[in-house]
């Protein structure tokens, strides 16, 4: 397909979607009358169409003349456009009465209750601009802002908006305009004045911050330290007690941070920062160092912490870079926190993946452990980003707690990864119950040894008697990229001798690959090669020389000189080995073939000193007359990290739209009981610029009364009341609209959490529970998946024909043949998307919905109009938007075909545009018709970080140069060469990077030539099916965690690399007794609630009953007011049971697989501290001291 053919075939259709959507936006029948969601092409674009005091300006094309003069390179456009936003908002720049508290700097929240306004910091002005700020020449603005800048260096107010404005613009560039951290990160700037009376800039930040990363926090102070010396700025003078301060928000600071600064080393950064780095206060109180002049807040201000701790110290080198490039002094401090690698590159066992253990999720192998995964180079088309590949046999032998789409925790290269089925490289060695054993590669054939139909879904378990397994010794390969090596910098580890290096090294001397095992050794003698790996069991290396020596002198040849049968007492060996055996001891398979032509050279060897060997393999090479080379070089350990999911996301508890129903209607929020309550509920009071009529509404749709009559307009926001929204009268005309016979259970909001309290037309609502679906906090319905890595795919595999596939613009395959054929293989385009398949029925819901909002409210037509009986072939070439959690930016996609996997499968230039790779990420997709008609930024709460999540923009295309560079790291060579193979060889492990000159070839490196990545991308493993191995994880579908942690434990028996006390010891001490301890305190500082109302209570009231008012009358006789006290009875939010319920957990688990002592004794005290705090029965109950 021709990538610009398809990009315009994308935004054609899209083009249809925005004009529809503007089409129904006219009507006025939602807070706005446009689509809220700019449509945006690249990088440049975004970042003007996020920010809103970009707009007005020629931001776009200054970015990508800056990244032209450049040449890409990010930081330093970041740096040269944060310049030029913070001279154009100087220059050009007016003060404004601030729309959002009218000038008051405050915000009712409700009647009676305000809050400062974050838009204008509490000040009641902000910044305008002139006409010319959109025509101004930035290399003229900048000319004068260098001698206006030092001029207005006392208008501290104004300078500090300025600087606001340029370093929000910095870090969008380099958050590629879509993370949050620009909008809600960095929340505003000071002007301090120090003790000699200079001045410095202080920089506020808040906990959104987090989503641009180490990289964007640190250079966000560097920026700021750029223009702070363009007004002429000093640098902060600390005073001990703000130095005490930082130290004591670090120890106080309860979320974790990746790196905790010793106190030596924040003296250091606090004394020595050009900027003085500030937060906003949202964690628990400080002790100490309160109330201090130039820290507005005693909380523990988490932006900052992640600032200072993350930011600058972790990213210490790379500012220290772009110090030395711009030439800026006051930087050297920062040397001290720089750590000069050195050493040893030896890779040794790492518990690092271990570190947090959980019930019911177990760990599939210790450190580098003999039988856990073994380590194979490669990529299938299901990999790269972050994803890996298994065998589906051994996610089956692993009892299903791996399938697709669930999130690993992994020994290396990185630290979490999705594994995805392939079936072309080893699968599991197993013994089975009657003691044969062997290397399974086929899921049917399991499947039949478990009772199961062939096409049935794996569900058997280690404690059923229908599992077939008696023990796994060995769990088979690991397929990761070498672009996993180079993301995380991770040495490369030897290689072992796979196939496909193999048969690179007889391809390079031009050399047949042999048929049989005689032809492949008179091969290895002839050209001096190693022995075909086929031939070599993965488990010699696992073994020493005399186990190996004691293993063959045992064997027995039977008589016909080709079977050898193993004794019973090194039938062991034989397991670790991984040799094919039979339920009589006989060996069968490829890999007997060695031992049976080692087996006469055995006594040459009984004189020599077995200990001078590393291992079986060494001393097999002294016997053969070729080379033998190992299988099995590093493995690999890995534990359950989050389960996979897919799944229609729903508010908890669900509602099915923003109409507030109020806090006296009970726990089920129904619309029609506030119908019949008709109580006054909080919402916003606007006023139409024409005809002044008040209304809840965002657009008034003409006059009303004497009133002259006018077009549809948007009204403008005056303050929240209390009123009555006339529900039951919208209650009735919603029934007979839609022409329900009965009142159905539609839900609504207690209240409403936006700023302006704007409510949604009632009808959604209604449609919506007509139509099965339920929306989320911003009126859209959305569907999480986790993210899974996809380049290639076969129609019959994702649920379409050749037909389809040639529709949808899939002309040719791969390999640039016609397409024809359903299983041929044909690489993705990057804005495609297979969607989970348990995911087509919600989404089928939310299509029926649109079509009939757009009949019902709209009066148009149906977009969809898919048939009752419609299927998955209904969503096939539906436009998406993509979103992940951190971002404030969608990116289109289209539906072209779906899989049985908890998942969504994308190209790695789509999850990287999101700013996510799939090491178990979850992220959402909405309908594109979804997002345009019913979002709206008028519905986004206005607390801290309320516009994370939320499509603030739609990038359109994706480029490769303006994506999380991660994806550049994706190899796409279709077969690794020699040399490479050949470099893990070496003696120190090299370096990732080293591997590009050794042939090979990653996304990047097309990119470095001038030519597009997307049609070229390879792979070097074939998968049969994208949705292969079990498609249910018991730990989703097992009840109780008891159960699911048993589960666990019995898998632990039976894995080889596994030892249970090890994994007792972890999960008790990581989680268990933690879960224990927190509930045990969270007991004894409890509050009450009330379960029929839900209000809750610090202290018990007086009168031992919920003082909540549910209804307040008028007595007709005396005319006094009569309130109505809620009935419920208050109950502990903690109870026993929550304290408690692991208690006896943890006992079975150290009565039956045993921990270390210390758990053990820590155990043994929390659960007596347990025992004493509820009442014993056996000791009766306190006597009273009278009758």
């Amino acid at each position: 397909m021709d990538y610009e053919a398809y990009i315009a075939r994308l935004e054609q259709e899209c083009d249809v979607v925005y004009q529809l959507a503007e089409q129904a936006r006219s009507k006025g029948l939602d807070p706005r009358m446009t689509v809220e969601i700019p449509r945006a092409s690249d990088l440049a674009d975004r970042t003007q169409k996020l920010l809103d005091f970009l707009h007005p300006r020629q931001t776009a094309a200054q970015i990508r003349e800056m990244t032209a003069k450049h040449d890409g390179n990010r930081e330093l456009v970041a740096i040269d456009i944060a310049r030029i936003v913070t001279a154009e908002s100087l220059l050009y720049g007016v003060k404004e009465k601030c729309k959002a508290c009218d000038g008051t700097g405050e915000i009712a929240k409700t009647p009676t209750w305000k809050v400062p306004c974050d838009d204008c910091g509490a000040i009641g002005t902000v910044m305008g601009f002139e006409e010319a700020i959109g025509e101004a020449d930035w290399k003229e603005t900048l000319k004068t802002f260098e001698s206006e800048a030092i001029k207005a260096k006392g208008e501290h107010i104004r300078v500090a908006q300025c600087l606001y404005h340029g370093i929000c613009a910095g870090l969008a560039v380099l958050t590629e305009g879509i993370l949050v951290a620009p909008l809600e990160g960095v929340v505003s700037c000071r002007i301090l004045s120090n003790d000699d009376a200079s001045e410095c800039l202080a920089v506020n930040y808040a906990g959104p911050i987090r989503s641009a990363g180490g990289t964007g926090q640190a250079l966000s102070v560097l920026i700021a330290d750029v223009l702070r010396r363009d007004f002429g700025l000093g640098v902060p003078k600390v005073t001990f007690a703000e130095v005490e301060r930082y130290k004591e928000e670090v120890s106080k600071y309860s979320r974790g941070l990746q790196y905790r600064p010793s106190n030596p080393q924040l003296e250091v950064i606090a004394q020595n920062c050009p900027v003085y780095v500030d937060g906003e206060g949202v964690g628990g109180e400080v002790t100490g160092q309160r109330d201090l002049p130039r820290v507005p807040t005693n909380k523990v201000r988490e932006g900052m912490l992640l600032v200072m701790c993350e930011g600058l110290v972790l990213k210490a080198p790379k500012i220290l870079k772009y110090v030395e490039e711009l030439q800026l002094d006051g930087w050297d401090w920062l040397k001290s926190f720089v750590q000069t690698k050195g050493g040893s590159t030896e890779i040794k066992p790492s518990e690092k993946y271990m570190s947090d253990v959980l019930a019911g999720r177990p760990i599939f192998g210790l450190p580098m452990q003999e039988g856990g995964l073994r380590l194979r180079y490669g990529r299938s088309r299901l990999a790269g980003l972050a994803t890996t590949a298994m065998h589906p046999v051994t996610m089956m032998a692993m009892g299903g707690f791996v399938i697709c789409g669930t999130q690993m925790k992994y020994e290396r290269p990185g630290k979490a990864t999705v594994a995805t089925p392939c079936d072309t490289i080893d699968g599991p060695y197993l013994q089975m119950r009657d003691g044969s054993a062997r290397r399974f590669s086929d899921e049917a054939e399991l499947k039949v040894l478990a009772g199961l139909d062939p096409d049935e879904d794996w569900s058997v378990l280690p404690t059923q008697p229908e599992w077939p397994i008696a023990k796994i010794w060995d769990l088979g390969e690991l397929l990761v990229p070498v672009g996993e090596f180079l993301e995380n910098n991770h040495p490369l580890a030897p290689s072992p001798y796979v196939r496909e290096w193999h048969e690179g090294v007889l391809a390079d001397q031009g050399i047949e690959i042999p048929k049989t095992f005689m032809e492949a050794v008179e091969c290895s003698k002839i050209y001096s090669v190693p022995i075909q790996p086929r031939y070599v069991a993965t488990g010699w290396q696992d073994l020493t020389a005399q186990e190996a020596h004691d293993f063959m002198s045992s064997l027995k040849l039977a008589a016909s000189g080709t079977e050898i049968q193993v004794p019973e007492k090194v039938r062991e060996l034989a397991y670790r080995i991984n040799l094919g055996i039979t339920a009589e001891g006989y060996l069968t398979g490829d890999e007997s073939l060695l031992i049976l032509n080692l087996l006469p050279k055995l006594t040459a060897s009984l004189k020599i000193n077995l200990a001078i060997y590393d291992n079986a393999v060494a001393w097999l090479n002294t016997l053969a007359d070729y080379e033998i080379r190992p299988r099995t070089t590093i493995r690999i350990g890995a534990r359950m990290g989050k389960p996979e999911g897919s799944k229609h996301r729903e508010m908890n508890p669900k509602i099915h739209g923003l109409w507030p129903v109020g806090f006296n209607v009970g726990a089920q929020r129904r619309i029609r009981d506030a119908a019949r309550k008709g109580e006054g509920v909080s919402v916003g009071i606007r006023v139409c610029p024409f005809c002044n009529t008040q209304t809840w509404r965002g657009v008034c749709l003409g006059g009303v009364g004497e009133a002259k009559p006018h077009k549809a307009v948007e009204t403008n926001f005056v303050g929240v009341i209390k009123q009555d929204l006339q529900t039951e009268d919208l209650w009735k005309e919603c029934l007979e609209i839609t022409h329900q016979a009965t009142e159905p259970e539609v839900k609504g909001s207690k209240g409403l959490r936006n700023a302006e309290k704007m409510p949604e037309d009632m009808l959604k609502s209604v449609l919506r529970h007509r139509n099965g679906t339920s929306a989320f906090r911003d009126g859209t319905i959305r569907f999480d998946m986790v993210d899974i890595t996809m380049t290639h795919f076969r129609p019959d595999e994702i649920g379409i024909t050749a037909a389809q596939a040639v529709e949808l613009g899939y002309d040719v395959d791969c390999q640039g043949k016609a397409v024809v054929s359903d299983d041929q293989v044909i690489e993705l385009m990057p804005q495609d998307v297979v969607v989970a398949e348990n995911c087509v029925k919600p989404l089928l819901q939310a299509m029926r919905f649109t079509d009939d909002m757009l009949k019902t409210m709209y009066d148009l037509e149906g977009f969809y109009q898919i048939a009752e009986d419609a299927g998955h072939e209904a969503l096939i070439g539906q436009l998406i938007m993509g979103l992940a959690p951190h971002t404030s930016g969608a990116v289109l996609a289209r539906i072209i075909g779906v899989a049985g996997v908890k998942g969504h499968y994308g190209h790695p230039f789509y999850h990287a545009a999101k700013r996510r790779n799939c090491d178990g990420d979850i992220d959402c997709i909405l309908l594109l018709t979804e997002g345009l008609i019913n979002f709206s930024r008028m519905f986004l709460p206005k607390s801290r970080g309320g516009r994370m999540d939320a499509p603030l923009t739609l990038t359109t295309r994706i480029v490769a140069t303006e994506i999380d560079k991660e994806a550049l790291n994706v190899d796409v060579l279709w077969k690794y060469p020699t040399s490479f193979y050949e470099l893990t060889q070496s003696e120190e492990p090299p370096t990732p990077k080293t591997a590009l000159k050794h042939g090979i070839r990653i996304v990047e490196s097309f990119i470095d030539e001038g030519e597009r990545p997307v049609g070229q991308i390879g792979y070097t493993h074939e998968t049969s099916d994208c949705a292969g191995g079990p498609r249910n994880n018991p730990y989703n579908t097992l009840e109780g965690m008891r159960r699911k942690t048993m589960e666990q434990f019995s898998l632990g028996e039976i894995l080889h690399c596994m030892d249970n006390e090890e994994q007792a010891s972890k999960l008790i001490d990581r989680h268990l007794i933690r879960d224990m301890r927190g509930n045990l305190r969270a007991y004894g500082q409890q509050k009450v609630r009330c379960p029929k109302c839900s209000a809750s209570y610090r202290r018990v009231p007086v009168s031992g009953k919920c003082r909540t008012i549910m209804e307040k009358k008028t007595d007709p006789f005396t005319g006094e007011e009569i309130e109505t006290l809620c009935p419920g009875k208050l109950i502990l939010t903690v109870t026993e049971g929550g304290v408690s319920k692991y208690d006896g957990l943890m006992q079975t688990l150290i009565e039956k697989y045993g921990c270390n002592h210390y758990i053990a004794g820590l155990y043994s005290q929390v659960s007596k501290w347990v025992a004493e705090t509820f009442e014993s029965k056996e000791l009766g109950t306190q006597q009273s001291l009278w009758d």
